[in-house]
């Protein structure tokens, strides 16, 4: 009994942490405002963590960070060579990467606006730019399956990487902002509904360039 109470505070301390650090970032997270929001003492947070340092490793754990890059690669990957990916089919695998992808964000929700908006001053810092570049380096494996022989110019490139800067922005938009688990699922599927029709263009639009 008394090790189940013990590992409920762990929880709540872990919970407290989480809600700060998406809310204020790392620098505003102070041990005192954890414990509070937590319900327990400052000293008893420090019998459950050294110090605001192993608090952040339990609460920002590198497995998070490492599946949901790997996640949003595997949604891509999943399209295949699919020219027009806004018409796939029910059974069609994206829609079961998009789903689990879907599933870890909301349950990952506070770490991720934690990653996308308070991580300057933590070793995940660069985890934006990162993600960023992961997406652009993913469309530019799509393009070429789906579009054999494509080279995008550099002033493409360039357009692509502001593309993805813009979609990695609104998902901590739509995370931030939308209160409910389904109205984030409905936001997201619009927003990505609009994502996909834009991305064929942009190939399709480079294509017919290339072609002149």
């Amino acid at each position: 009994m008394a090790q189940r109470a013990k590992e409920h505070i762990r929880a709540a301390i872990v919970e407290a942490a989480s809600r700060e650090l998406a809310e204020v970032g790392w620098a505003g997270t102070t041990i005192a405002a954890i414990a509070a929001r937590a319900g327990v003492s400052v000293g008893n947070v420090y019998k459950y963590f050294d110090g605001k340092e192993a608090l952040f490793a339990a609460t920002v754990p590198d497995a998070v960070v490492r599946d949901l890059r790997r996640l949003f690669r595997e949604r891509v990957r999943a399209l295949g060579a699919e020219q027009d990916p806004g018409r796939v089919g029910a059974a069609h695998a994206y829609h079961a990467a998009a789903d689990a992808l879907m599933t870890f964000s909301l349950a990952h929700r506070r770490e991720i606006l934690f990653l996308l908006h308070h991580a300057d001053e933590t070793k995940h810092a660069t985890f934006r730019v990162a993600l960023e570049r992961d997406l652009t380096a993913a469309a530019l494996a799509y393009a070429a399956r789906a579009y054999p022989g494509l080279v995008l110019s550099r002033a493409e490139r360039r357009a692509l990487r502001r593309i993805y800067r813009a979609f990695v922005a609104s998902l901590g938009a739509l995370l931030e902002e939308e209160k409910s688990d389904a109205a984030v699922r409905e936001a997201a599927d619009l927003y990505v509904t609009y994502h996909l029709s834009g991305l064929r263009a942009f190939f399709a639009r480079a294509r017919a360039l290339e072609a002149r």
